[in-house]
């Protein structure tokens, strides 16, 4: 036993190797290998070996050690975990795994690939395949080795829709309503919109003859459109559903409309924001109904230059709702019977105008690529049946350029009155890629390599230069990788992407909360008033429960993929090269937008990560690159397919911005 001097030398010499120590704080990230990071609270990144990871769970708070790797030539950090300052408790989503006398919880979490340990006590009646919910009950920091608990059996391959049962238990995305939330919702429509006080307090617009163009499908219709021809150009007027006209900030749906952020749109099943006799009726612009609107009514010159911009809070009545597919039947194919003899001539008049604003657009501002759409049609299984392609048309090109104008109208009223509205930036390029893009953009186009693309002016030069080149356009594709991910903020800054200094989003307030409020903060400004934007802080959080949304459809969307990729496992593919790595090129198949990784062999090419191209003695794999391919291998655990080469030829010719 050691005496009293004795500790006190221990409690030294521990305090003097403490000292020496490069001590830091972080947040645990996993990754799909064994290894892991750790996120310091400066920004950087140290790495977290196997044995290390082991102890620890992604989202972990921890204390480390820092020291440099064996590499002379690399500044990378390696860490050594000290202390583990907290850990969330979190639900644990995942298979049973029997392996000899071994019963482990094979837990399917982002960024985790591990296996947890079952002890006797805690395995219920669960069967070797089924799928879990539980939770932990001992961590593993202290010796790797975790225990868990089954809460909840979830059910088995064989269950109907297992897979959309599991991926909202995964990503904890709601099931139902509270009391207090129903209560609510049945108030609302407990009473009949005609007797509402909106219908007196607000303009009433029930006689101009609105439209709605939205899938077929579509229940939750957002806005609708009006326009009217003028010398000048066109008077066009976008009607925003309401839902802030009888949802109070605050109350009880609105707490749920926070906390779920945004509609998660899951194949075959969305998740609202709302209640659906509320997303679906109340507030969706029902063709024939009178409902409560945002307007956004826009003078449009001839050139597309939107010139003046009036909000104001009315009362209007779709007066029939079209689809896509049919407008664009009367558009392009000319055929008259596709939609109402009575709205042909206003829908024309809409595609005049939206295709003056693109224009315009297209000169001042920045034009996303044109990307096909894919529905997946599921079977009564819910999995994949089929898979429709969808090419871009005139009737989306209607809505997207309307929509598009108003949030733009939006977010310069907003720039006016800073602290009020939500702002969607984008940032521009990642700071660390920086050097490598101002290289290559001296190499390839040494009149542009004194430009800023710091700033959005010097972005939108580069991108319009290289849009316009055949033989540059998979750079461009690139360099969009290596893009910042958009951000909400309550700062008035600029969306890169789109080219556009204020950009503020209006037209989703059924489905998207930072919508919602916007609404809030557009009524306060017509009436006078004040109504703050959430904090950053809040702001981060919502866009990180925004964020789990919509991984969850995607991780939802691989599973299924995999699944009905089985079925193709020996037909020859052709599909188009959407990423390059060292290791290899991720290709999407054209016919069903499902994506695969094609693994090559680094050693016969020489990778270049500022233009994301391998390059070989025969042939070169770039962005954009034609190829055809088979099914090589599919790993269901972790939702992957890889495939494998049966033909490459080289990109045919881009096309060049019209």
């Amino acid at each position: 036993m050691l005496d009293a001097s004795s500790l006190q030398q221990l409690t030294q010499l521990k305090t003097a190797i403490r000292a020496e120590k490069d001590l830091a704080e972080g947040t645990v990230r996993g990754t799909q290998g064994r290894f892991g990071f750790v996120v310091l609270d400066d920004g950087r990144e140290a790495f977290l070996a196997p044995d290390e990871m082991a102890k620890v769970l992604p989202g972990d708070r921890v204390e480390v050690s820092l020291k440099g790797n064996d590499d002379p030539k690399s500044n990378k950090l390696d860490a050594e975990l000290e202390k583990l300052i907290k850990s969330e408790k979190r639900t644990l989503v995942g298979r049973y795994i029997v392996r000899g006398k071994g019963h482990f919880f094979a837990v399917d979490m982002p960024q985790l690939s591990r296996w947890i340990f079952i002890p006797p006590k805690s395995r219920g009646k669960a069967k070797e395949g089924d799928y879990l919910q539980g939770r932990i009950l001992k961590h593993p920091f202290e010796d790797g080795r975790g225990l868990a608990r089954i809460d909840a059996i979830l059910g088995s391959d064989k269950e109907v829709a297992i897979e959309h049962l599991v991926t909202r238990r995964k990503y904890t995305l709601p099931d139902e309503w509270s009391d207090a939330q129903q209560a609510q919702a049945e108030a609302i429509l407990a009473v009949p919109f005609a007797d509402s006080d909106l219908v007196t307090s607000r303009t009433s617009l029930s006689d101009q003859a609105f439209i709605t163009i939205d899938s077929e499908s579509t229940r939750d219709m957002d806005d609708a459109l009006f326009v009217r021809k003028t010398d000048a150009g066109w008077e066009l007027s976008v009607a925003i559903a309401d839902p802030s006209a009888l949802i109070e900030a605050g109350s009880e749906l609105d707490k749920a409309a926070w906390e779920r952020a945004n509609t998660a749109y899951l194949p075959g099943k969305a998740v609202t924001m709302l209640p659906e006799a509320l997303a679906n009726t109340t507030f969706s612009l029902v063709a024939g109904e009178a409902r409560p609107a945002l307007m956004c009514h826009m003078s449009v010159a001839n050139s597309g230059e939107v010139t003046e911009t009036r909000f104001e809070e009315a009362i209007v009545t779709s007066h029939h709702k079209l689809s896509y597919e049919n407008v664009a039947a009367f558009l392009e194919q000319d055929q008259s019977h596709a939609i109402p003899e009575s709205t042909q001539a206003m829908v024309r008049e809409l595609l005049a105008c939206a295709q003056a604003l693109n224009n315009q657009r297209q000169q001042q501002q920045l034009l996303m690529e044109d990307q096909d759409d894919y529905e997946l049609k599921l079977d009564e299984q819910r999995h994949i049946e089929t898979i429709a392609r969808y090419r871009r048309n005139q009737a989306q090109q209607i809505v997207e350029e309307s929509m598009l104008a108003a949030n733009n109208a939006a977010g310069r009223l907003f720039a006016e009155y800073q602290g009020s509205g939500i702002f969607s930036s984008h940032p521009g390029f990642r700071a660390e890629r920086l050097e490598g893009i101002k290289q290559v953009i001296a190499e390839e186009t040494p009149e542009l390599a004194g430009v800023d693309v710091t700033t959005a002016d010097g972005y939108k030069q580069v991108v319009r230069a290289y849009q316009n080149n055949g033989e540059k356009r998979h750079i461009l594709a690139a360099f969009r990788m290596m893009l910042q991910a958009g951000v909400l903020t309550a700062e008035p800054l600029p969306h890169f992407g789109l080219g556009i200094d204020y950009y503020a989003t209006i037209t989703s307030p059924i489905r998207r909360y930072n919508d919602l409020h916007n609404h809030r903060a557009l009524k306060a400004i017509l009436k006078g008033e004040t109504c703050a934007a959430p904090s950053e802080e809040q702001l981060q959080d919502m866009q990180q429960r925004i964020g789990r949304t919509r991984q969850a459809s995607r991780d939802l969307e691989e599973w299924l993929y995999c699944l009905f990729m089985q079925q193709h496992k020996n037909e020859t593919l052709a599909a188009t090269v959407t990423r390059v790595t060292s290791q290899g090129v991720t290709a999407q198949v054209d016919a069903w937008g499902i994506s695969g990784f094609v693994k090559l062999n680094p050693k016969a090419y020489q990778f270049d990560p500022e233009r994301m191209t391998l390059t070989g003695e025969d042939q070169q794999w770039q962005i954009g690159k034609s190829v055809e391919v088979q099914v090589d291998r599919i790993d269901l655990d972790k939702k992957r397919i890889n495939l494998k080469v049966v033909q490459a030829d080289e990109p045919a010719a881009e096309k060049t911005a019209e």
